[in-house]
C-alpha cells in the first residue's frame, strides 16, 4: 500500500484544544485550520493509532509485537516522546476537500461556519453540600458530529508491506477521538481505505 485515506465519522460532540479560550464565553476553544473550520492534529490521530498498535502487541496479537515502534518510531519511557521518526506520516484530518472549499469559500458555507461549533458548560459540584462550588463553571467549544479524513503515508522504505492491513486490524479498538474521551465526547468509528495513484 502506497498511501491510505483515514476515514473518521465522529458521532457526538468532540474537542481538539489548540491551547486558547475566549474569556467568559469558553475557557478552551477547538482547533481549527486556516479557513476557520475544525481541525484533528496528526499527531493525535497518530498517538490514537500507535497506542492501538501498541495494545495488540500487548495481547499477543500475531505480529504485532514492536510494531508500534517500526510504524510510529522509538518511544522514550522516561519523557513519554518519540526521538526518532517511525516508518508512517499521519495528516492533519480535515473536513473532505469540497465541503471544506464551499463552507470557507463562499459566502452561503462561511453564515452556515458558526453551526459547526456549541458551547459545553460544566461545574464542579460540593459533594458535601451538592451545590456548585464558587469559580467553578467551565465552558469548553466543541464541534457538532462530522466525517473528517487524514492521509497516512509511508517515509522511506522502513515499513512493513501489510502495514495498511495492520492498522485496519487494529481501527475498532480507537473508540473516541480528541479531548476528554474518557468523558464521552468523541465517539468515532475509523476505517482505512488504499488511495489509488
Amino acid at each position: 500500500m502506497t498511501s491510505a485515506r483515514l476515514h473518521i465519522e465522529i458521532r457526538g460532540y468532540w474537542h481538539t484544544g489548540g491551547g486558547v479560550g475566549s474569556g467568559a464565553v469558553a475557557d478552551a476553544l477547538v482547533q481549527r485550520d486556516s479557513g476557520g473550520l475544525p481541525v484533528l492534529p496528526g499527531r493525535h490521530l497518530k498517538g490514537l493509532l500507535r497506542e492501538a498498535v501498541d495494545a495488540a502487541g500487548l495481547w499477543g496479537w500475531s505480529g504485532y509485537e514492536g510494531l508500534a515502534t517500526v510504524l510510529f518510531g522509538e518511544r522514550d519511557e522516561d519523557t513519554d516522546s518519540v526521538p526518532s521518526a517511525g516508518a508512517l506520516r499521519v495528516s492533519d484530518a480535515t473536513l473532505p476537500p469540497e465541503t471544506a472549499a464551499w463552507l470557507a469559500g463562499t459566502e452561503a458555507g462561511r453564515a452556515l461556519r458558526p453551526g459547526l461549533f456549541r458551547t459545553l458548560h460544566a461545574t464542579a459540584v460540593d459533594s458535601k453540600t451538592g451545590t456548585a462550588m464558587d469559580q467553578s463553571l467551565r465552558g469548553i467549544e466543541v464541534v457538532v458530529p462530522l466525517e473528517l479524513e487524514a492521509r497516512i503515508t509511508p517515509v522511506g522504505s522502513g515499513s512493513p508491506a501489510d502495514w495498511g492491513r495492520r492498522l485496519e486490524q487494529v481501527l475498532p479498538l480507537v473508540r473516541a477521538v480528541g479531548a476528554q474521551r474518557q468523558r464521552g465526547l468523541g465517539r468515532a468509528i475509523l476505517s482505512l481505505k488504499e488511495e489509488t495513484a
